[in-house]
């Protein structure tokens, strides 16, 4: 409704300035139209001494009017006068119509008057007036359309801005707005598109470096956790959901959800509540007990408390902890199978120095159990030594004949091998030459050999298949024996250390409990895997795959 105002009040501001205009026009022709009829007046007035007066006024192209004739002007008179409008003290009266503009002179008190008749603006030459008056208005109309519908279009390309403005804060594409450089908006259409330029590149700029850190997040080794003020949870990784044991919502919701372990909860909401950073040992519930060191940071981004965050971070401990319990319990291990050979040794020595030596009987049993013990002596540091030299043995590789490799070991157990009267198989497939390394291969082939042979059954067999898969490049090998086999209960504990599942028999046969401990970790130390399958009295067959 607005709009189509405009142009209404513009035209009609138009024809008021017209008429105003020719009402101007037409009082300045009125006083011209005076003067000229007050100087025939005068004319009138010099003549009238020679000539009558009816000569006089036709000499001075004026009329003389009889007041009581019966045609149309002497009328106009005769009303003047009865009005009192032509009178000694108003002699000149002007009698106007829409047309013409009548002016009388009355020069005495009679019945007569002078009179001349004169034609108006538009009636002066009413074809030019009427030409005029078109051109006014075609030119002032088209003016006001012409201007009228720049203004619609400067509106409309300001509502578009508007527009386009609006989708840029609400991070929506702009619609194309085009326009030439002599345009009112060009400018602001320029710049408008560039700031939504930058603004998306701040934008993708933003949405990388989000994703950067949501992945810098994601893949820390250590549990990371945001809240707000509110104590809800807004960023998590999953490391965290790995040691909280728990599935963490995408959604914002109370950390309460997912922190089941009071200290940590408490932790946290002292932190909330006295703006404050806590850092404590502390072991997690849950399916899996876990050692984690917490720590809750009380995060200041302004002054303004909506503003505050905690940030949880949860090291992993665990693996820590089971190290130092591992190094005590070796150490404890080591200290207790240390013990009894020294022991051994010490008691039989002092009893042959205490006389047990006359007696050539005892002195040759004690002699011999002092000789295995401190051959089980030299085993148990020769395996501890193995177990160190694991970590510190470089990986350097080379061209090892793996069938040449393993008739080695089985020629320096030979002895052994007869003793159970044991039938050794042996089968190769793929190419027997391959690029390891040799000193780490050659520990784990003698161990789990040594194994096969020494629990084995007399008579029984002894079957090792080399596998070289080319094309994938690894190496598998295969160890069975028909020996007594490993318990179902026992199966999961048997690459402990010093861990044996018959002692009596590792004794005897000098086993020191660390042989497949030293297997399992020289394997891992090659990247491989190490897998056991075996049945109570039936044998055991063990299986490594080491990448070449």
């Amino acid at each position: 409704m607005k709009k189509s105002l405009g142009p209404i009040v513009s035209i009609t501001v138009s024809v008021l300035l017209f008429l105003a205009l020719s009402l101007f026009a037409d009082n300045i022709l009125s006083n011209s139209q005076k003067n000229s009829f007050s100087e025939e007046v005068s004319t009138f007035t010099e003549l009238r001494k020679n000539h009558t007066k009816a000569e006089a006024a036709r000499y001075s192209s004026l009329k003389y009017v009889d007041i009581n004739a019966k045609n149309k002007i002497s009328r106009q008179a005769s009303d003047m006068v009865h009005r009192g409008n032509l009178s000694m003290s108003e002699q000149y009266v002007t009698d106007a119509s829409f047309g013409s503009r009548t002016m009388f002179y009355r020069f005495n008190g009679g019945d007569y008057v002078l009179a001349k008749k004169y034609s108006r603006l538009w009636c002066q030459d009413w074809i030019s007036f009427a030409l005029f008056t078109i051109m006014y208005f075609v030119i002032t109309d088209w003016i006001i359309i012409y201007y009228y519908r720049k203004r619609l279009i400067l509106r409309s390309d300001i509502d578009r801005v508007a527009v386009n403005l609006r989708r840029v804060r609400k991070n929506k594409d702009i619609s194309s707005l085009i326009l030439s450089p002599d345009e009112d908006l060009y400018e602001l259409v320029e710049q408008t598109n560039k700031i939504n330029q930058d603004i998306n590149q701040l934008r993708d700029n933003a949405k990388i470096r989000e994703r950067r850190f949501k992945s810098l997040i994601g893949h820390l080794p250590v549990g990371v956790m945001l809240l707000n003020s509110q104590g809800e949870v807004m960023m998590h990784n999953q490391a965290m959901a790995a040691l909280l044991d728990v599935n963490i919502s995408d959604e914002v919701h109370p950390f309460i959800e997912d922190v089941k372990t009071y200290g940590l909860s408490r932790m946290i909401e002292h932190s909330l509540r006295k703006n404050k950073n806590y850092r404590k040992e502390i072991q997690l519930v849950g399916n899996s007990q876990k050692y984690v060191d917490a720590n809750v940071i009380h995060l200041v981004h302004s002054r303004e408390d909506f503003d505050k965050q905690i940030l949880v971070i949860l090291y992993d401990l665990t693996a820590s902890r089971q190290m130092e319990q591992m190094q005590v319990d070796f150490v404890n291990n080591v200290s207790h199978e240390l013990k009894t050979p020294i022991t051994s040794i010490e008691g039989f020595s002092e009893t042959l120095l205490d006389g047990a030596q006359d007696d050539p009987k005892k002195r040759e049993h004690f002699l011999q159990i002092i000789h295995n013990e401190s051959v089980r002596l030299t085993d148990l540091i020769q395996d501890i030594l193995s177990l160190s030299k694991v970590k510190k043995e470089t990986d350097e590789t080379e061209l090892v004949d793996m069938e040449h490799e393993i008739d080695s070991i089985l020629q320096s157990m030979t002895v052994a091998i007869n003793k159970h009267h044991l039938k050794v198989e042996k089968k190769f497939f793929g190419n027997k030459e391959v690029n390891i390394n040799k000193s780490k291969v050659e520990l784990i082939l003698n161990n789990l050999i040594k194994n096969a042979i020494s629990y084995n059954s007399e008579d029984g067999s002894l079957k090792i298949e080399m596998h070289h898969d080319e094309v994938e490049n690894r190496l598998r090998v295969v160890i069975a024996d028909t020996g007594i086999g490993i318990s179902q209960k026992d199966l999961d504990r048997v690459f402990e250390r010093f861990y044996r599942v018959d002692r009596s028999r590792s004794l005897e046969t000098g086993g020191t409990g660390l042989g497949l401990a030293i297997v399992k970790e020289t394997v891992e130390s090659l990247d491989g895997n190490l897998q056991v399958e075996s049945n109570l009295g039936l044998g055991s067959t063990f299986t490594f795959e080491i990448p070449l």
